[in-house]
């Protein structure tokens, strides 16, 4: 009895070290570090080239397509009024199409958290155009020259200001695209 015990436990172990995973994804940095590993059950936030954000479990990868389990909470009208429902559904994409990972703690589910990395630069592109804009209409309204009185430095000023924020934006999409800070590493796991 205690030999066949055995020989089902060895045969068990054995059958769990040869089971092979399926493929993953690494994100690297340039220097070929490891940054984050996408595997089955691991949460991915991302969004793809056409704008569509990616928040859910990965249920399966394979033949470079990422299987996500995604689950939105809805209100669903009833007959009595409304309730909140969970949706879910599976999609497949294919890496490539994927331009963003979130993998950092500084995406809460798939979106920029943070007063200096949303709302600052936000600040500074309406902030700069809508001075800009609100002194040249005043300007044209009292029929002035935008010379006189001194009025290049205030609009410089707000011109630089909104080119910040623009700036500020366009080097921080820049640098979490894939291809820009990382590089997307498919390993397929060849039976």
């Amino acid at each position: 009895m205690k030999k066949a015990l055995l020989f089902i436990l060895l045969l068990s172990v054995t059958e769990v070290t040869l089971s092979q995973t399926s493929d993953f994804v690494v994100l690297k940095k340039r220097n070929n570090r490891t940054i984050k590993t996408y595997y089955p059950g691991a949460f991915l936030a991302a969004q793809t080239y056409n704008g569509f954000s990616i928040n859910g479990f990965i249920k399966d990868i394979r033949n470079d397509t990422i299987i996500v389990l995604q689950q939105e909470r809805r209100l669903t009208g009833t007959e009595f009024g409304s309730s909140l429902d969970t949706f879910s559904y599976t999609i497949g994409i294919d890496y490539h199409e994927i331009k963003t990972f979130h993998y950092t703690s500084r995406y809460t589910w798939g979106r920029k958290r943070g007063f200096a990395q949303i709302t600052l630069p936000r600040l500074m592109k309406v902030g700069g155009v809508g001075f800009l804009i609100l002194e040249l209409v005043n300007t044209a309204y009292r029929k002035e020259s935008i010379t006189a009185n001194n009025k290049i430095v205030p609009l410089g000023i707000a011109a630089g200001v909104a080119a910040t924020g623009f700036a500020i934006t366009y080097f921080q999409n820049k640098s979490d695209k894939a291809g820009g800070k990382y590089k997307v590493v498919y390993v397929k796991n060849s039976k």
